[in-house]
């Protein structure tokens, strides 16, 4: 049930969850990328925010005026209201506010940034002194805040309690349906008796549940929005559990989201995937709950994301991987903007300590930590782990999984042996094709390890593997999680330990020695195939081959290319 707060509701236009543009965030094409001036304009923004905000606000209209970036305004926007800018916070949101309702829309009504224009606007409103636009606001923030969480998710209680003093005075009417839907989702979350362990099984028609043990160094925001609860500035180390539902039919690589224009087509666990809940633990509660026997697999994002992005990333790598362990995610404080280039890369030694922190409860216990990081997200897990081995110099890493990272080539070489001597394998996923890396190449006045372009980085201990051959998305940057081909050479590695000779997905460079460098075959071994094979071999060993004939004889016709990929990857094996 949602408000009817205007004589309409809202709509939103078809604007994907994007998954590309450094990292995994806002989609944005490749001629969206900005240049080394806007990116340093944006920098000094930043420097000024704090001491004089009027001429940070000054700046950001500047910005704005090179570029009509949404995301930069509901940062800009944020920054107002925290300057008592109310009136500027609104002028920022003016653009965004007014496709509300039409099909030129800058949100999909399941992306959080549109409910958190709504949320402020609601706010300036509020601190204008203008009761019934902030409670008008409030309102259809509500209903999308339902429409992407669903109507009986505990979150929405906190937006009911908020609402019902100024209904019950400005709107009373709306008093009786208010106070209905607060016993509605009151109703759904009764306590009930519920494991706590990891319940990441698939279940064949009902979406999947993945449980993922997180840490930020993000500061929290105050909100119970599972999507909104952490921010972009830097603060100490919180942990934490969330779920992710990922839908029955899904497709491996994909993070499926709403496409239709209408209000009405809101996030569906059975056909899309959904940050369903969050809760915060204290240290104890959650090592004891992440970190003993069981292997677990860690993401770490790049540049350009927001807390609830990769969680969704964190958890579709999990499952696509089927890894037989718990899922980890690391999000560092990105300001979620492809503006705030210089302020990410900035943040990596005020962040190590928290990082390191977390990384000295993800690696006890007996089970082992897998990493993988992509973009910069290299860059602040190199910094920490390298520091974190010194300290504790007993602990190790499973596999570390180096994707498209925006690394410096030299630092790296620098760093490596700490790496090295700490892991069971270290992998660089690189490609020619990497737009995001090339414009990281001139930012930074180097060559990054994850572009493929000239020579291809090689360090003795490390493989190389070049992914340039692999259909990617625009920018050429997020391979790593979108294609199967790419997934199902990962899960050989962090899954089932399997090195680059073993995998039926990359094949040795001619010239390159063992160790060096190798090439992702294009239409290679898709995830599915390698998992089936993997299960194979784990439970039948040298008979997996036989075992796989005689179930392609039982599928008959219909499967028979599925299982000659599995037999495919069974020989590779062997």
């Amino acid at each position: 049930m949602t408000f009817l707060s205007k004589p309409h509701q809202i709509v939103f236009s078809k604007v994907a969850l994007g998954i590309a543009c450094l990292g995994f965030g806002t989609g944005v094409g490749a001629q969206s990328l900005p240049d080394v001036a806007a990116l340093e304009l944006f920098a000094v923004y930043e420097e000024s925010k704090a001491g004089d905000p009027e001429t940070a606000l000054a700046i950001a209209d500047d910005i704005l005026a090179r570029t009509q970036d949404t995301d930069l305004r509901l940062y800009f926007a944020q920054s107002a209201l925290d300057a008592n800018a109310p009136a500027r916070a609104l002028e920022f949101l003016t653009p965004i506010l007014n496709t509300l309702g039409k099909s030129t829309a800058v949100y999909d009504q399941a992306d959080p940034r549109a409910s958190q224009a709504l949320d402020l606007a609601a706010q300036a409103y509020a601190a204008l002194g203008k009761r019934r636009e902030a409670l008008q606001t409030s309102l259809e923030a509500y209903n999308a805040a339902e429409a992407r969480l669903g109507a009986e998710n505990l979150a929405l209680l906190d937006r009911l309690a908020v609402l019902e003093p100024e209904v019950e005075e400005l709107w009373p009417e709306l008093l009786p349906a208010l106070k209905k839907m607060r016993k509605r989702v009151s109703d759904a979350n009764a306590p009930k008796a519920t494991p706590f362990g990891n319940t990441s099984t698939r279940a064949v028609g009902s979406p999947t549940a993945v449980q993922v043990w997180f840490g930020t160094n993000r500061v929290p925001t105050g909100s119970t929005d599972p999507a909104q609860m952490f921010g972009s500035d830097r603060g100490t180390l919180t942990l934490g559990k969330l779920t992710v539902t990922i839908p029955p039919d899904h497709t491996a690589g994909m993070i499926e989201r709403p496409s239709g224009w209408f209000f009405t087509e809101h996030l569906d666990p059975s056909k899309h995937v959904v940050l369903e809940s969050l809760k915060t633990l204290a240290f104890d509660t959650f090592a004891e709950g992440c970190c003993a026997a069981e292997d677990r697999l860690l993401f770490i994002h790049g540049y350009n994301v927001t807390f609830h992005d990769g969680a969704l990333r964190a958890a579709q790598l999990f499952f696509d991987l089927e890894f037989p362990g718990q899922a980890m995610y690391y999000s560092w404080p990105s300001k979620a903007t492809v503006y705030g280039y210089l302020s990410d890369s900035n943040g990596v030694l005020a962040t190590r300590p928290a990082m390191e922190d977390f990384f000295e409860i993800a690696t006890r216990g007996e089970g082992k930590l897998h990493v993988i990081a992509h973009s910069m997200g290299n860059r602040y897990a190199v910094e920490a782990l390298e520091t974190f081995f010194l300290k504790h110099p007993d602990r190790r890493l499973g596999q570390l999984v180096l994707a498209a990272p925006d690394v410096d080539r030299a630092e790296l070489v620098a760093r490596f042996d700490a790496l090295k001597n700490h892991s069971d394998g270290v992998t660089l996923y690189a490609s020619k094709n990497d737009l995001a890396l090339q414009v990281s190449n001139k930012v930074n006045g180097g060559r990054r390890a994850g572009d493929a372009n000239g020579d291809l980085l090689r360090i003795e201990g490390l493989d190389t593997v070049d992914a340039s051959l692999i259909e990617a998305d625009s920018l050429g940057h997020s391979y790593f999680g979108d294609a199967p081909e790419m997934l199902g050479d990962i899960l050989g590695l962090v899954r089932l330990g399997w090195r680059p000779p073993e995998r039926c997905g990359v094949a040795m460079r001619e010239g390159s020695d063992e160790g060096g460098v190798w090439d992702v075959k294009p239409g290679g071994c898709a995830v599915q195939e390698v998992r089936a094979a993997g299960d194979l071999v784990r439970l039948f060993g040298a008979t997996a081959l036989d075992e796989a004939r005689r179930r392609m004889d039982i599928d008959g016709s219909s499967r028979r290319e599925f299982w000659l990929g599995v037999m495919n990857v069974i020989e590779e094996r062997f």
